[in-house]
């Protein structure tokens, strides 16, 4: 986080749930914007010197519709923003719910969809 400090014009804050938004914050650079696109709820208190300083602002957005979702799409592509995630097979499915209990999740878990044809149905 220090060595990316004040080096993003754009954050985009996708954390579902209340939390402290003041390191990212301070991520931005002059003029950068804080996007909440997650969290629906109260926050943990803002520094307002966050937001004083280099003029910093926040913003919030609900899901865009699919024009907007096909222009980040694309614009992801472009730069090749990729997401981190990991992969599970749908038989894994089980052992990933056990590892979200347990707090032993780094990246969102993604189902590989090819795995389904493997899933015998009784």
């Amino acid at each position: 986080m220090k060595s990316a400090a004040s080096s993003f014009d754009l954050v985009l804050d996708t954390i579902p749930r209340t939390h402290n938004v003041n390191p990212y914050l301070m991520l931005l650079a002059r003029n950068g914007t804080l996007v909440l696109v997650g969290a629906l709820e109260p926050l943990e208190p803002i520094h307002g010197a966050l937001l004083a300083i280099n003029n910093r602002s926040i913003a919030g957005s609900l899901i865009g519709g699919l024009e907007q979702t096909q222009e980040l799409l694309d614009f992801c592509a472009e730069h090749q923003v990729l997401p981190s995630c990991e992969m599970i097979d749908i038989q894994d499915i089980n052992q990933a719910f056990t590892r979200m209990q347990n707090n032993d999740v780094k990246y969102r878990f993604v189902i590989d969809m090819a795995s389904l044809k493997d899933v015998q149905l009784s």
